[in-house]
């Protein structure tokens, strides 16, 4: 059992590198040192000793794996090795030890090195870089493992799941609802129920994931489906989230009943706050209009679509607008037509 213990909890040890690398990827313009986003998997291990011997820390192989089975963790080998009172070179030396930690003990997992691979094969999967999707579902398993536990020592569920999040510079939440969203595309139910089985008890946004079950439940029982989303909905009228609700919209353009649209449609409407979530929602009502065979109001939808796509996506909605009030208004003429 991976121990839930770091000296890096504020910073989040490796993640915090592993963030400000994929933020610096975004925007190369971000003011970092280059060492803060050096690819050191890329990196022959004599490069990275020789790093260290740059930096004041003369080991090789053999002395490191010494060092190594001593210790528990990168970390410890860190504080273990760190003499200085100065801690100017302190997060660089970390670095290029973990790497050889992950490269040379890979037997001694620690929880940081796990989450660093888990990190690493997040990211492959969304680049869509995986040839094969087995190792990041063999990490999902052992996150579940790792995950379960904890618990049967008698830690709380959602609190170790943000304890373990820590060491991740993906949000580990997000990752499995996406994960999962992409089986149920894919038509691997019996996967995607194991693993909403697997991580329910775990999960903070609920609402999300049992979104998930109505997608599932509605492959083999549409009514039971809607059942279950009219129940969600029920709960969206005192709390909306108008992501959520569009990711619903979306799903009905396909399974849902008219109702349903309507309802979903009207909830998102006092949240619609940018052009850009204005040209989803339109997006959106102009696939289920054209579903329902609905030509003619569906070409007025795309028309509305069309004619705002020099807007910037950024600005925002005015309360004023004449053709969100024109949207909505043949939202309405929808209900009446099903009345």
């Amino acid at each position: 059992i991976f121990e839930l213990r770091c000296v890096y909890m504020e910073t989040k040890g490796r993640a915090l590198y592993n963030l400000i690398r994929m933020n610096w990827q975004e925007d190369s313009s971000l003011p970092v040192a280059q060492w803060q986003v050096e690819d050191l998997r890329s990196l022959e291990v004599e490069e990275l000793f020789a790093q260290l011997k740059t930096l004041g820390f003369v080991l090789d192989e053999e002395r490191f794996l010494a060092y190594g089975e001593a210790v528990s963790s990168p970390e410890e080998l860190t504080e273990t090795l760190w003499t200085r009172e100065d801690m100017t070179d302190f997060d660089q030396v970390y670095l290029l030890l973990f790497e050889l930690w992950r490269r040379l003990l890979p037997v001694k997992q620690s929880l940081s090195i796990f989450c660093d691979q888990l990190d690493y094969l997040i990211d492959l999967y969304d680049q869509d870089l995986l040839e094969d999707e087995k190792p990041i579902q063999d990490a999902i398993s052992d996150l579940e493992r790792i995950l379960d536990e904890h618990v049967d020592q008698g830690g709380d569920p959602q609190q170790i799941f943000q304890e373990i999040s820590l060491y991740c510079s993906h949000d580990l939440e997000s990752f499995i609802y996406d994960f999962t969203s992409d089986q149920i595309d894919q038509g691997h139910s019996l996967y995607a129920s194991e693993i909403l089985d697997a991580f329910e008890p775990y999960i903070h946004e609920v609402k999300w994931f049992d979104f998930l079950h109505v997608r599932l439940i509605a492959n083999t029982d549409i009514d039971e489906a809607n059942s279950a989303l009219a129940s969600i909905l029920e709960e969206q009228k005192e709390d909306p989230d108008f992501e959520f609700l569009l990711d619903i919209a979306r799903f009905l353009i396909h399974h849902g009943a008219i109702p349903y649209f309507i309802k979903t449609v009207s909830y998102a409407r006092p949240f619609l706050q940018t052009e850009q979530d204005f040209q989803e929602l339109l997006a959106i009502a102009s696939q289920f209009y054209r579903l329902l065979d609905r030509e003619e109001k569906a070409e007025k939808v795309y028309e509305m679509l069309r004619s705002r796509q020099k807007i910037p996506l950024e600005k925002e909605i005015a309360s004023s607008d004449k053709t969100v009030k024109e949207f909505f208004q043949l939202v309405k003429d929808l209900d009446r037509s099903e009345a």
